[in-house]
């Protein structure tokens, strides 16, 4: 009787599991087609474009640190300010964004 119960309850939990699973993969696998209708009434994918990359505009101005180091400011597609500096760990380039007042 006890092992009638026992998995009766591990094959609910085993089914619930599946089920959940099953459920995910189809969520995971579908996605959204963009598509337009063409003048004989057929569908066409409409391939997503994707914004270019803009580069950083030069704003002619500097930014000099607490140690007398100056750095050429950058400004951002978006208005956002910036200046390129360089890791004494690593030796990589990053970006150091800059708060205004």
């Amino acid at each position: 009787m006890i092992g009638i119960v026992y998995y009766l309850t591990n094959k609910d939990k085993t089914m619930k599991y599946i089920i959940i699973l099953a459920f995910m993969l189809v969520n995971f696998t579908t996605f959204a087609q963009n598509v337009r209708k063409d003048a004989k009434g057929n569908y066409i994918a409409i391939s997503s474009q994707k914004q270019a990359k803009t580069e950083a505009k030069n704003t002619g101005k500097t930014y000099t640190d607490t140690k007398g180091n100056s750095y050429p400011v950058f400004v951002t597609a978006k208005g956002k300010l910036f200046v390129n500096r360089v890791s004494k760990k690593t030796g990589k380039e990053y970006k150091q964004y800059l708060k205004t007042e």
